[in-house]
């Protein structure tokens, strides 16, 4: 699995099926990116019902709301939660090579309540955002993670050019001087013997 970061909420997320099919999901896309036609994902995901997303080609399959879905492999599960305006936001379970990876995308609420915590579950990698202006910031960001108990933690919705919530982030954390990567790979394998004590932070540079 591959995860690449284009800036606040948007990933991808590229997978290999059994039959070695590369599948493409991709979060958040922006307005402008998918103008340029830069994005040809086989799975679209919206995490907020702001702008609606129509599929770009007959095999693309776009989500924008809860539930459970199952394409090409890659296990799909929406759960609901709130902006910080009270507005709809989803959470997003992608589930692919047996890797299970929890994008919080606007997330707005103080807290994950039972409900959510239950439907979320295991979490292998967790893409959270820290940003404190439009999302939650690091201390409830901290207070999740510890909630999830995350194997790798990659944090989102906030601007490189202004470096003041990252690093807010990453002293919470009891981290500093990570090095940025351009995409995060990992197998299956790998994570399972990484230290189940103390989440992986990951900082991806911004595409």
């Amino acid at each position: 699995m591959k995860i690449t970061w284009y800036g606040d909420t948007c990933f991808e997320i590229a997978s290999t099926s059994q039959d070695k099919e590369n599948i493409s999901v991709q979060i958040d896309l922006k307005e402008s990116e998918k103008k340029s036609g830069k994005f040809g994902a086989d799975i679209l995901l919206k995490t907020t019902a702001s702008e609606e997303v129509k599929p770009k080609t007959d095999g693309q399959f776009v989500i924008s709301a809860f539930g459970e879905y199952e394409i090409k492999e890659i296990f799909v599960q929406g759960i609901p939660s709130l902006t910080l305006e009270k507005k709809q936001n989803i959470i997003y379970i992608v589930d692919g090579e047996g890797i299970r990876v929890c994008h919080l995308g606007m997330f707005g609420e103080d807290d994950l309540n039972e409900e959510q915590l239950e439907n979320i579950g295991r979490v292998d990698i967790l893409i959270v955002p820290i940003n404190g202006d439009t999302t939650i910031g690091f201390r409830e960001a901290e207070k999740i993670i510890a909630r999830i108990e995350p194997k790798v933690v990659i944090p989102t919705a906030y601007n490189p050019k202004k470096p003041e919530a990252l690093a807010a982030f990453l002293k919470a954390m009891g981290e500093k001087d990570i090095v940025p990567q351009d995409k995060y790979s990992i197998q299956k394998k790998n994570l399972g013997a990484r230290d189940e004590e103390k989440a992986e932070i990951i900082i991806l540079e911004q595409k």
